[in-house]
């Protein structure tokens, strides 16, 4: 965690701000408003794959995953969460370029560690339809070389869901951020970039607090660098988790 906030000279004061203003949210007194609180864990099996652009190499992951908990918390159609994921992805003769200020960089049989914070805010418009902020840190580590690398930015998104009974809820949700590309060598902005992601899947109700989810993934990043060269890449997978809800009710 303090390294996704260390990353950026203004992020971490944005991240703070806005979570202080969560925390008041969910202590301020509410009157009759319907209030929840959600927590979460997710298992997601994502592959790591791109391209180093400029003629350089395609890569893709021999392994990887990652790990994700959320917390939600809902006043009526008013709604904000924090969700952190991350894992390690394993790379052979092909792996992602480090673009430093100081020049490219490339290595084989390497180990990158990539994380995402996102913090939301989002507002339901319609009764199943939400739209939201998105305040977006990535990480990435390469721990051959020390390399790390960050992206961070605002976006918007909408997300939805559909009941099909009282047991099972289809749900989705699209993103977009636009943001700055940051090396942590010398903690200057280095390039600009684009971050989206995708999300489909299904709900089952075990009760009314807990439910299990599963679904598809699909994460991409699109990154222009100051001196030229470009970078894209994705990470897409199966996800399966598990949330529990406390309703103040």
């Amino acid at each position: 965690m303090n390294k996704i906030l260390n990353n950026t000279n203004s992020t971490p004061i944005k991240l703070c701000a806005a979570f202080a203003l969560m925390l008041v949210l969910a202590y301020a007194p509410a009157g009759q408003a319907a209030r929840s609180l959600t927590v979460g864990v997710t298992a997601n099996g994502s592959s790591w794959e791109g391209d180093n652009g400029s003629g350089n190499s395609d890569f893709e992951s021999d392994r990887g995953g990652q790990f994700a908990a959320s917390i939600n918390y809902r006043v009526n159609k008013f709604y904000t969460g924090l969700n952190l994921q991350g894992g390690t992805y394993d790379f052979g003769s092909d792996a992602p370029t480090q673009f430093t200020s100081n020049g490219t960089l490339t290595s084989d049989d390497v180990k990158v560690e990539h994380s995402d914070l996102d913090l939301l805010f989002g507002y339901y418009f319609w009764s199943n339809v939400s739209l939201f902020l998105d305040l977006k840190v990535t990480h990435s580590e390469w721990r051959d070389t020390g390399y790390e690398q960050a992206f961070s930015g605002l976006g918007l998104g909408v997300s939805g869901f559909h009941p099909i009974n009282d047991k099972w809820v289809l749900f989705g949700s699209f993103g977009f951020v636009n943001g700055n590309i940051d090396d942590d060598e010398d903690r200057s902005s280095h390039g600009d970039g684009t971050s989206s992601a995708l999300v489909g899947g299904a709900v089952y109700l075990i009760d009314k607090a807990n439910t299990i989810n599963f679904g598809l993934k699909l994460r991409s990043y699109d990154f222009d660098f100051d001196d030229g060269n470009d970078q894209e890449y994705s990470l897409n997978g199966l996800f399966f988790g598990y949330n529990h809800t406390f309703d103040f009710n």
